[in-house]
């Protein structure tokens, strides 16, 4: 049930039955892409600002013990593109975690002292990114594929910026942004629609709405250089080979994510059985899809023996351009469809899951897809489909290449070479 309030705030209500939980998910319209460089990160700091005390709630224990105390666990996450806060809790509790996070939102107290304690908890978080080559070598590739551009950055910003950051600009940012018109609230599970929609009507009917500005185009550039390398001490060289993707509405999504499945998710995919089972060039290996409202990238991440990356990067290239230049066997496109199919209806079991999926569509699309309307448009993808799409997507002026490990970056050129193909 899709509910709007009088200022703008949507309330999805999805009742499960047989379910012994409620979830609650609110998502705000806001991400480290809307933010100009200067505040870079502050979606992020808010966040986690949010976490540590409002007016009822006024720490941290107590917020944990408000919703923890009842039996459940909630948690938050900043994208590039959507703020989310998320709980699930025992049916009966759904008011009482209902009515802390409400408190959480809208009366963070943001005390000077916390800020500056979570300060130097978040730039400890952005140092322990360059400790996990694995996970900063998935930053570089974002770098890489939007150079100077805010889909290349970290969500959590920079540890220069961060330690910059002052509190009016958090308390402006957030005045800004987090209006009940930047806000879906969805809530699924063992629920009664009517009484949480008079209680999100108590805990929200008073908030205000006011516009905020709108994120800036940002496509990714043809002509960027297409390495970016970082020299570190490390075992394993880890690579990242990014593409062209799509944005999530474009009609080529679909394609995009069958392809994704065809190409590295999963131990049936084309890398693992090529570059892990036959070949032994890398023990991991898969790939995964970013979307955005407007651009995307696939990308194919690995870590391998340093003297190996050169063939694993050769090996990688081949897949794509087999994708360009054959025709997907039918057999394998119908066997990736139900794999993609079943992780769709897989993913919608828990009530959390349920919660998630339906807030962050409506933020995103302004609306709710239908399971069955998804798996129709997944259904419906062609061989001519994924041809196409990965004629466009995989065009040699669109890759990209990050890699972390013991190589010196004087070997970018040689690295750019491989990415031709040649």
């Amino acid at each position: 049930m899709r509910t709007t309030l009088h200022n703008g705030l949507r309330l999805l209500t999805t009742h499960m039955p047989g379910m012994r939980s409620a979830s609650i998910a609110f998502f705000f319209n806001v991400g480290s892409r809307y933010e100009p460089d200067a505040v870079s990160g502050v979606s992020h700091f808010i966040e986690h600002m949010l976490f540590k005390g409002s007016q009822q709630f006024p720490s941290a224990k107590a917020i944990s013990e408000a919703i923890e105390g009842v039996g459940g666990n909630f948690n938050g996450s900043t994208g590039k593109e959507l703020t989310s806060y998320t709980a699930r809790v025992p049916g009966e509790y759904l008011p009482v975690v209902l009515r802390t996070m409400a408190d959480m939102i809208r009366n963070p107290l943001f005390d000077p002292a916390e800020v500056e304690k979570e300060r130097n908890v978040i730039i400890e978080e952005l140092n322990s990114t360059q400790d996990d080559p694995q996970e900063w070598v998935n930053l570089l590739i974002d770098e890489a594929m939007w150079p100077e551009l805010p889909l290349g950055r970290d969500d959590a910003g920079s540890v220069e910026i961060v330690s910059r950051l002052q509190h009016q600009q958090m308390l402006d940012y957030m005045t800004t942004y987090y209006r009940p018109n930047s806000l879906v609230l969805s809530v699924a599970g063992n629920i009664d629609h009517e009484q949480v929609i008079e209680q999100v009507k108590q805990l929200f009917g008073d908030w205000e709405p006011a516009d905020h500005p709108h994120w800036n185009e940002c496509l990714p550039p043809r002509d960027a250089s297409p390495v970016r390398m970082i020299q570190k001490d490390t075992e394993q060289t880890n690579i990242c080979l990014a593409t062209l993707g799509t944005a999530y509405a474009s009609q080529d999504y679909y394609p995009l994510l069958l392809i994704n499945g065809i190409l590295g998710d999963g131990m049936s995919s084309r890398l693992f059985q090529s570059i892990r089972e036959e070949q032994s060039l890398a023990y991991d290996i898969g790939s995964y899809v970013n979307s955005y409202y407007e651009t995307g990238s696939l990308v194919v991440s690995a870590g391998v023996d340093p003297s190996r990356a050169p063939d694993a990067i050769r090996a990688i290239i081949a897949e794509l351009t087999r994708l360009c230049e054959e025709p997907v066997p039918a057999d394998e496109l119908e066997r990736i469809k139900a794999y993609v199919r079943g992780g769709i209806l897989l993913g919608l079991e828990g009530t959390q899951q349920m919660a998630s999926w339906l807030g962050s569509q409506e933020c995103l699309y302004n609306r709710v897809w239908d399971v069955d309307e998804v798996i129709a448009k997944v259904d419906a993808v062609t061989v001519e489909d994924i041809q196409r799409v990965a004629r466009n997507c995989f065009a040699p002026e669109w890759r990209r290449l990050a890699i972390i490990g013991p190589d010196s970056p004087n070997r970018a050129t040689q690295f750019k070479q491989l990415l031709t193909g040649a």
